[in-house]
């Protein structure tokens, strides 16, 4: 289960994507996330994706 709060939300992310090396799809899948909400959510929160370092920054 993915933590609820933005910024815990981001930094559990970034630390997994990090850590185990994996795709940032890869990871909510096994973590049973939807990969569009949580992307909505970050965008929402003024996040974005950054496929070539592999994590979530700041728009």
């Amino acid at each position: 289960m993915l933590p609820n709060d933005i910024n815990m939300l981001v930094s559990f992310l970034n630390t997994k994507l990090r850590d185990d090396d994996m795709s940032l799809e890869h990871l909510l899948e096994i973590n049973d996330a939807d990969v569009d909400m949580v992307m909505e959510r970050l965008q929402r929160h003024g996040f974005i994706f950054d496929k070539a370092s592999n994590q979530i920054k700041v728009k």
